[in-house]
């Protein structure tokens, strides 16, 4: 027994630093990744192109189509101008009601503050530039549609939060504010796809410059609405170098 000691202890202390690093390691969800910019790279980049290239082509007899075929002079239906804020209300009211969320109330507020500012800077900017007049010829603030960037906003910060599972419903929302958006005749398709990426976008946005922030402004991690974060558990061996005795320390982190 003595004689495999030696042997022992030398693997233990070349394992050490791995099996520290597996128990220890923790995802960080805050970290930027090129893959996020995929969806809505296509949804903004395909409401772009339409809007500046293919505008008489595409979205004047898709908006004929809808008008003509599909609505047939009904009413106006605008019950999206209210389910459009339920994927936020989701994002923030999920987690307190016992559902299992990726960040605790107060990082999922700060979250969707970043993301929100970003959003609502972006998306005047634009409207205020481009200029695009509307179907319904009400005003040239078309472009981007402001109801579609911020449901899917929205629908994206929950998807993040508690997974497709709700994510599917927060999506669902989302994508029948746009097609109401067409459907009442305030915005043309390329408005809506475009607000989509938009949405998409800055939700991801939130999502980067949270952890900076907090560090940024000393703010804590609060879980207090069920979020139970992992302890980070480190177990490192360690070799008496005079008697040769192994040892072992663990040390737990709340």
């Amino acid at each position: 027994m003595r004689r495999l000691l030696p042997i022992l202890s030398l693997l233990l202390l070349l394992t050490g630093p791995v099996a520290r690093a597996q128990v220890a390691a923790r995802v960080d969800t805050s970290a930027f990744h090129a893959r996020q910019l995929i969806a809505p790279g296509v949804l903004l980049g395909s409401g772009i192109a339409i809007h500046c290239f293919a505008h008489d082509a595409i979205d004047v007899p898709v908006n004929r189509w809808v008008q003509e075929e599909w609505r047939q002079g009904r009413p106006e239906r605008n019950f999206d101008n209210y389910i459009q804020y339920l994927p936020l209300a989701m994002d923030l009211g999920l987690g307190l009601v016992g559902v299992r969320s990726e960040h605790a109330f107060v990082d999922r507020t700060l979250e969707t503050a970043l993301g929100a500012l970003s959003l609502g800077a972006i998306s005047w900017t634009m409207k205020e530039v481009i200029n695009s007049p509307r179907p319904n010829g009400v005003d040239t603030r078309s472009f981007p549609s402001g109801h579609t960037d911020w449901v899917f906003f929205g629908a994206e910060l929950v998807r993040m939060e508690y997974g497709w599972g709700w994510g599917a419903g927060a999506y669902a929302v989302a994508t029948t504010v746009a097609v109401m958006r067409n459907y009442n005749n305030w915005h043309w398709l390329s408005d809506c796809l475009a607000g989509a990426g938009l949405g998409i976008l800055t939700a991801h946005v939130g999502q980067w410059l949270l952890e900076p922030t907090k560090r940024l402004l000393h703010i804590p991690t609060i879980a207090w609405d069920g979020v139970k974060r992992p302890a980070q558990v480190v177990l490192a061996p360690t070799v008496d170098p005079y008697s040769g005795v192994v040892c072992t320390t663990l040390a737990i982190n709340f």
